[in-house]
């Protein structure tokens, strides 16, 4: 049995990232860290997207920034600016190199890869590769508890690289409901990397996941509309489960992390900075007191809100698109986007209100206060 001070299951973004905390923050220096992770090697896998509070912390892994981005829908289009704080797109596998190398100059860590978890029975870790002790177990395995699972995000999307210049680098497309709007929200996406390069993207929140051939002839659909032609470079495959996870289990020392810790903003998918915020807290906590106190990741307003929109998008999604061109055209982009990013404050929240259909969240805020009070009982 190997020992350590901390063992982090899944070195995927949430593992890697709290890794990188506590190295850098100097909580590794006289102690021991394992990251049991499953891949055996990495790879651009995914591309993580995010308006940026932090003044590029990551620059060399970002792909690309934007400082506008476009609404469509019925025809209309909205362009509104993010300077203040850039939309970053960073390549996932960028990401590894960078934070594995900075973990490699600290003889106290060690990355296990190709290392699957066969059990975890308090602070002991059975793996195909051996048993390890840990004082604090950070687990980020994803285990979906499908009765709580309302919808998934799920979405399917190619890099394509064309010979013209065709794409307006300068602004990324956020969301184009002009499309089939079908048993669920849908929309697609764009990440103009270059005038001759971007990331063609097609998202659903719906409750059934598609396969694979529907989504490529969406792609292929999007791309005959506005005949664009070229190679695809690069494809990528997303499945968020839109649901708050059970509370980790009374063990001492064990902490749920990333997605599973309930790091993922369930209305809107995104993960990477409250996943930053949570490591660079939990690590201050360590190096500051020797402990981890209880760490919020997100305000109970947030949670509530997602719920109801949720419910809305469950319930009603045709009138989502333009509910969601209505939030950005009768709203600031930095108030919504503050909101988004779990950045707002009383002044946002009330004007986000405001923007939204009253009668259509009332009626959904009332069956959700119904569940809570009489169906989970």
């Amino acid at each position: 049995m190997k020992e350590f001070d901390y063992i982090i299951l899944g070195g995927g973004l949430s593992g890697l990232s709290l890794a990188y905390e506590l190295n850098k923050q100097g909580c590794l220096k006289n102690k021991t860290l394992a990251i049991l992770e499953k891949r055996k090697n990495y790879k651009r896998d995914k591309n993580w997207s995010y308006w940026d509070y932090d003044h590029n912390t990551f620059k060399n892994c970002v792909i690309q920034s934007w400082d506008s981005f476009e609404i469509k829908y019925d025809n209309q289009s909205i362009i509104l600016s993010c300077n203040k704080t850039p939309y970053r797109t960073i390549d996932s596998k960028k990401f590894y190199n960078f934070i594995i190398k900075d973990l490699s100059k600290n003889k106290n860590i060690l990355l296990k890869k190709d290392t699957s978890i066969n059990s975890l029975k308090k602070n002991v870790v059975r793996t195909n590769k051996g048993i390890y002790k840990g004082k604090y177990i950070f687990d980020s395995l994803l285990k979906i508890p499908q009765k709580q699972v309302v919808m998934y995000q799920h979405f399917y999307g190619c890099e394509i690289e064309v010979k013209k210049n065709t794409f307006n680098s300068k602004s990324l497309q956020l969301m184009d409901f002009d499309c089939e709007q079908k048993d669920g929200l849908h929309f697609f996406y764009i990440l103009p990397f270059s005038k001759k390069k971007a990331l063609i993207e097609t998202t659903w929140y719906s409750q059934t996941i598609k396969k694979p051939k529907d989504y490529q002839n969406e792609i292929s659909e999007y791309l005959q509309k506005y005949q664009i032609k070229g190679k695809i470079k690069y494809k990528e495959f997303g499945a968020i489960p839109l649901c708050n996870f059970p509370k980790d289990p009374k063990v001492s020392n064990y902490y749920k992390i990333g997605t599973a810790g309930n790091m993922t903003r369930i209305s809107t998918g995104y993960t990477f900075q409250t996943i930053q915020m949570f490591s660079k807290n939990l690590a201050k906590e360590l190096r500051q007191n020797n402990k981890i106190s209880t760490i919020k990741t997100r305000s109970l307003k947030y949670t509530l809100l997602d719920q109801i929109l949720l419910s809305v998008i469950q319930r009603q999604y045709k009138l989502m698109p333009k509910i969601f061109f209505n939030l950005f055209k009768n709203n600031s982009s930095e108030t919504v986007i503050n909101f988004l990013s779990d950045k707002s404050n009383f002044a946002d929240d009330i004007q986000i209100i405001k923007s939204m259909p009253k009668l259509v969240f009332l009626q959904n805020f009332l069956i959700f206060l119904f569940k809570q009070i009489f169906v989970k009982k």
